[in-house]
């Protein structure tokens, strides 16, 4: 008998046992099958340069500006002061990418701000001076206005019962280029070449103004 009683409490421990291991089991976690998580990839651009190649040029555009006219209606002359205002006109600026450079997909090459070609030359005939702001890597023109040290004020003589057209242009640079830079990834190191285009405004210059005098 009293075997029988010892043999029955083993076998409720064991019940009793196996239970609690199942409910353990029933309220761990289960363990993650997904992938660990991959930081997105940053890049760097770097040692960007603008050079004269084949076909590159340079295209002189004269382009007109706004005049004015300066009137007096009195018998005596008159006198008028007029700065030159510059103001209306913009720096440009477009890239175009060589189809060959292999480049993550993932990349937005329009949120680099990269400095573009304000002059020639660098070090060599075939380098490009950098203007020292910056514009979009875009393959869209971008425009910011263009900065002059242009504000000579300038006195006029108005005949009496006469006006006087001001009329002003100035030459525009229009550059053709070939730029070339890296793309490093800043986690592992690897680099793309990046290469193709630059168009847009080089410089303006050669104001010119031209005084046209009629009676009223």
């Amino acid at each position: 008998m009293t075997t029988y009683l010892t043999t029955k409490h083993q076998i409720l421990s064991s019940t009793l046992i196996l239970l609690l291991a199942i409910l353990i089991n029933s309220c761990s976690k289960p363990q993650s099958t997904e992938p660990d998580a991959v930081l997105p990839a940053t890049y760097q651009l770097k040692n960007i340069r603008y050079f004269l190649y084949s076909g590159d040029r340079v295209d002189t555009i004269t382009v007109p500006l706004k005049g004015a006219i300066l009137r007096n209606p009195s018998s005596t002359s008159s006198t008028q002061q007029v700065t030159e205002d510059l103001s209306e006109l913009v720096k440009t600026s477009q890239f175009t990418f060589d189809p060959s450079s292999q480049l993550p997909k993932e990349l937005d090459l329009s949120k680099f701000e990269v400095h573009i070609p304000q002059a020639p030359y660098g070090h060599d005939r075939n380098s490009l001076v950098q203007s020292s702001d910056t514009y979009p890597l875009s393959s869209s023109q971008q425009q910011k206005p263009y900065t002059s040290k242009t504000g000579a004020t300038s006195t006029i003589i108005i005949p009496p019962q006469s006006k006087i057209d001001i009329i002003r242009q100035i030459d525009a640079y229009q550059l053709s280029c070939t730029f070339e830079g890296f793309l490093e990834n800043t986690t592992t190191g690897q680099r793309y070449l990046l290469k193709g285009k630059w168009q847009g405004l080089l410089q303006y210059n050669n104001l010119a103004v031209t005084l046209k005098q009629s009676a009223l």
